[in-house]
């Protein structure tokens, strides 16, 4: 899944309305129904007085609030849980980006380096992932 399928997954322009997302608006404070007013989410209108679409993004921000509504959960409480979930992800794109290489093993093990260790030039710090565990190493570095 390489940088062309996500470029044309991001061209599909998908879109949806609030009712096709969350069932009747009607379920929602109308006011705050898509969070505007604490920027949870963001439509957008595909012509002059149609309706509000949002896109998948919006769409993932948008059902998430509704089933924390549906649980008991405040619109602040959401919010605040919302932003939460967004910092955490924006801390892993973060980190994905410093990634070097990714490896299968033998033994079963995906090995994700993520290059030099800042503080010992002569080591790589990797991760050694399979699917009940993840540990961190420092291996010496591959001359090239």
């Amino acid at each position: 899944m390489g940088p062309d399928f996500t470029k044309r997954l991001k061209d599909l322009d998908l879109s949806v309305g609030i009712g096709e997302a969350v069932g009747s608006p009607a379920r929602l404070p109308r006011k705050s129904a898509t969070g505007r007013k604490k920027s949870l989410v963001s439509s957008f209108r595909r012509e002059e007085g149609g309706n509000k679409r949002f896109n998948f993004p919006n769409l993932a921000r948008l059902m998430l609030v509704k089933s924390m509504i549906d649980e008991g959960y405040t619109l602040t409480k959401a919010a605040d849980i919302l932003a939460k979930h967004r910092h955490e992800a924006d801390h892993l794109k973060m980190i994905a980006k410093l990634l070097v290489s990714v490896d299968e093993t033998a033994d079963g093990y995906s090995e994700l380096n993520f290059g030099q260790l800042q503080n010992d030039p002569d080591f790589d710090v990797v991760a050694k992932v399979n699917d009940t565990s993840a540990t961190f190493c420092k291996v010496p570095r591959k001359q090239s």
